[in-house]
C-alpha cells in the first residue's frame, strides 16, 4: 500500500492513517445510546445481518453486541464447474460499559436492520420515593 503514495509526498503517513481510520469506521456498527430516568435505550445499525447471527451479552457491567455476516456468490457452468465463486465474511463487535442495569429485564428487538435494546436501570426500581420539602 505504501507504493501508492509518492515518496516526495509530505504527510503521506498521515494520509495513510486517515485512509485506514476511514476503512475501519465504515466497518464499525453505528450505535446510539440514549439515557432515560429509568432505562437506557441502545440502537445499533446492522443492515444485511440475519437475526440468528447477532449475539448480545451483559456481563460485569459490560454490554457486548457482536454480529457476523457471510455472503456467498457462486456461478457454475452446465457441467457444474465453477466459473466464479466469491465469498466474503465480516464480523462486527462493540462493547460498552454501562453500570447499574437490571440484567434480568433487558429486552432486545431486531427489525429492519436495527437492533434495539432496552436496559432498565436496577436502582430505579429499587429506589424508594423521596419526598421533596417545599420552602
Amino acid at each position: 500500500m505504501a507504493n501508492l503514495i509518492p515518496k516526495d509526498f509530505t504527510g503521506g503517513e498521515e494520509l495513510l492513517g486517515k485512509l485506514m481510520n476511514s476503512f475501519w469506521q465504515e466497518r464499525q456498527m453505528n450505535t446510539d445510546i440514549k439515557e432515560y430516568e429509568d432505562q437506557y435505550l441502545v440502537k445499533a445499525d446492522l443492515p444485511g445481518i440475519k437475526k440468528e447471527n447477532i449475539r448480545v451479552s451483559y456481563v460485569n457491567n459490560t454490554l457486548t453486541i457482536s454480529a457476523t455476516q457471510t455472503d456467498e456468490l457462486e456461478e457454475k457452468d452446465d457441467l457444474g464447474h465453477y466459473l466464479r465463486k466469491e465469498r466474503s465474511s465480516s464480523a462486527y463487535q462493540r462493547t460498552f460499559t454501562i453500570t447499574d442495569i437490571d440484567d434480568a429485564s433487558i429486552k432486545a428487538k431486531f427489525e429492519d436492520g436495527v437492533l434495539t435494546l432496552t436496559l432498565p436501570k436496577a436502582s430505579y426500581k429499587d429506589a424508594p420515593a423521596k419526598n421533596i420539602p417545599i420552602d
